[in-house]
Order: C-alpha cells, then sequence, then structure tokens
C-alpha cells in the first residue's frame, strides 16, 4: 500500500468517527413503519368515531385516540431504535440523540399547545394541519443531528400540513398521509438502504 492510499484510509476513518460523533445513527427504519401503522390504524378508528359517537363524546374519543396513537408510536420507535443500536453496537443515548430530542421538543411543544388552543376555540378542522406543520418544522430542526432524509420526510410533513389547513374537510385524510403514508414509506426506504 503507497502513502496515498494510506492518507485516503485515515481520512475515510476520520470522516466515519466525526459521523458517529455528530449524527445519531440508530434511528432504526421499522421505527418508521410501525408509527406509520399505528397512525393509520389511529386515523381509521377516529373516522370511525366521528360517524359513530354522539357527537358530545366525539372530542374525548379524538383526543384518547390522539394519545395511545403518540404513545404507541413513541414506544414502537424506542423499541426499534435501541434494538438496531444494540445490533450494530452502537450506544444508544449520546449528547448527540439529546441534542436531537431537544430541537423536536421545542417545536412539538409549541405544536401541542397551538392544537390544545385550536380545541379550546373548537377550531378542530385545523388541528390535522397544525400537527403536520409543527411536526414537519421539528424533523427539519432536528435533522442536523440525523441522517438527511429527515430534513426530506419533515419537509414533506411541513407541505401537507399547509395543504391540510387550506383543506380542513381533508385534513383528516391528509394526516393519514403524512403520519401514516410517509412514515411506512420513508422507514421503508431507511431499513432497505441502511439496515438490510
Amino acid at each position: 500500500m503507497n502513502e496515498l492510499d494510506q492518507h485516503l484510509q485515515d481520512i475515510t476513518a476520520i470522516k466515519s468517527m466525526m459521523e458517529r460523533s455528530s449524527k445519531v445513527l440508530s434511528l432504526s427504519g421499522l421505527s418508521g413503519v410501525s408509527a406509520g401503522v399505528v397512525a393509520i390504524a389511529g386515523a381509521l378508528f377516529a373516522q370511525w368515531v366521528i360517524g359513530h359517537a354522539p357527537s358530545v363524546d366525539v372530542v374525548t374519543y379524538i383526543v384518547s385516540d390522539a394519545m395511545v396513537v403518540l404513545t404507541m408510536g413513541v414506544a414502537l420507535a424506542a423499541l426499534f431504535s435501541i434494538r438496531m443500536a444494540r445490533k450494530k453496537g452502537l450506544p444508544v443515548w449520546t449528547s448527540t440523540s439529546r441534542f436531537l430530542l431537544i430541537d423536536l421538543a421545542i417545536p412539538l411543544g409549541a405544536g401541542g399547545f397551538f392544537c390544545a388552543a385550536l380545541l379550546q376555540n373548537e377550531s378542530t378542522s385545523l388541528i390535522p394541519g397544525a400537527m403536520l406543520v409543527f411536526y414537519g418544522l421539528a424533523l427539519i430542526n432536528g435533522s442536523k443531528y440525523a441522517l438527511k432524509e429527515i430534513r426530506y420526510l419533515g419537509i414533506t410533513e411541513l407541505l401537507l400540513g399547509c395543504v391540510a389547513v387550506f383543506l380542513p374537510d381533508h385534513g383528516l385524510n391528509i394526516w393519514m398521509l403524512g403520519f401514516g403514508a410517509m412514515h411506512i414509506l420513508y422507514g421503508s426506504l431507511m431499513y432497505v438502504r441502511y439496515e438490510r
């Protein structure tokens, strides 16, 4: 091996170490797929409730449904990501993953308060779009600590949210497309590209 080849190997090794320390590499594609499946199931239940539950109980059912979807989505994402990190020998909790969580939490927290205000003011038809917009902003904000594909998912969610705000009668279907189908597509691509 000549000197040039050795320098190229050294540069590649340094680049790999820098990427490992600056990116969260243990996000599993199966996390996205499972979150998408849970989101679609939750949206289908919400559509059923809207059509069949007494109007007095609809908000209670929908809020409960949303909490179950959120809890299951986060739990499954954590489960698959921890499993992948262990399989690859990567640490689960690092300073980079902490920064990622903080950068996600700020727009998501603001979005949660905004959606609660919409709910209180009975502007429920805007909630699906608002959720997509704030989630997209959160992904874009946190993408500097994750794989580049997270940014593209964030932009897609943001655009779908903007469409949903202007088409409130179709908000739940657009929400299902964003949180359901886009997560399944994204997760499948990530699984094929990085895990298989």
